[in-house]
């Protein structure tokens, strides 16, 4: 929960039935801003006796609230809040910029790989190594096949 703003001398005014106000009770606000969805104020009132008119209920389903929503259910200290705010946010290896940061190398490779067999693209790092191969080949310096390595020939 990140309060955006904290504004004291707030007023709440009462007025009668012909729309006159009667008196103001000064209140505290927090307002606080959500990513997704409207923001919240919450008014705490300053007078000492006048949270006793807050029901339990009203406070049970304010923290029940806090909890469905992700919101900090009690108050916490501004250390606290930092943990907070780190575990709320998303983790580093799920965000679009960190996954997204590399082409897809494996999807390319292979169109390239199809490419170059049609004769559409020519790979001169791979025209090299496939000749370098053909030359050991004719040499007789392959690598030998399974079975017929030098350990299967000390055997026979």
């Amino acid at each position: 929960m990140e309060v955006s703003s904290l504004s004291l001398g707030c007023y709440n005014s009462l007025s009668d039935s012909e729309g006159k106000i009667r008196f103001l009770r000064p209140q505290v606000c927090i307002v606080q801003e959500r990513k997704e969805g409207p923001s919240v104020c919450l008014c705490v009132p300053t007078i000492p006796g006048e949270m006793s008119n807050v029901s339990s209920y009203a406070l049970r389903m304010a923290r029940l609230s806090a909890q469905i929503f992700g919101d900090v259910v009690r108050r916490t200290d501004s250390k606290s809040m930092k943990v907070v705010k780190l575990f709320s946010e998303q983790p580093l290896a799920k965000r679009e910029e960190v996954y997204n940061w590399y082409p897809p190398h494996n999807t390319y490779y292979g169109l390239m790989r199809k490419l170059r067999y049609f004769g559409l693209y020519r790979d001169e790092h791979q025209d090299f190594k496939e000749e370098m191969r053909r030359l050991k080949k004719l040499r007789g310096k392959e690598k030998p096949k399974k079975g017929e390595g030098k350990r299967a020939l000390k055997k026979k």
